[in-house]
């Protein structure tokens, strides 16, 4: 009898994947995470699902618990627990005419990336392989505000079409 198929659902969260320096930049290196590491997964009979999600809203963002983007989540869980940020010029263009907008930075190996580098997504997508059984899936909470960098970004007037 063959072993049960598991999941490890991989979840990327963004407000942006048409200008963002840093969430479209992400969302490709993390697909290329998930394309290299689809056929090892496979032989170890775990399926790789990759979602994206455009957060458009503050009642979105707070109901997905969205504290920074781009978020990358797997099972539930953000890869990246220290979560820095810093300005993001096109995310403060979309906001509305330069607005004071953070976005996260990646902390890897000593350096801080303004884009998640693809090593760090291949070894925290391995890592989930191996530990698939003591990952199971979570939801994270609704926060019951938003951070004031997402606040600021909502009120500057971007809205899921200016997003999608």
């Amino acid at each position: 009898m063959a072993p049960s198929r598991r999941t490890l659902t991989i979840e990327l969260l963004v407000i942006d994947m048409k200008t963002c320096t840093r969430c479209v930049p992400t969302g490709a290196r993390l697909a290329e995470a998930v394309r290299l590491l689809t056929p090892i997964a496979e032989s170890l009979g775990i399926e790789l699902v990759e979602r994206m999600t455009l957060v458009g809203t503050p009642g979105e963002a707070r109901r997905r618990a969205l504290v920074s983007s781009p978020t990358i989540r797997i099972n539930g869980r953000d890869i990246a627990q220290d979560i820095r940020e810093s300005r993001c010029e096109s995310c403060g263009e979309i906001a509305g005419g330069g607005a004071a907008i953070d976005c996260r930075e990646w902390h890897y190996k000593g350096t801080v990336y303004s884009a998640a580098p693809l090593s760090m997504l291949l070894e925290a997508i391995m890592r989930a392989m191996l530990d698939i059984d003591a990952i199971p899936m979570v939801e994270p909470r609704p926060l019951a505000e938003l951070p004031d960098n997402l606040v600021r970004f909502f009120r500057g007037g971007a809205s899921p079409s200016c997003c999608g």
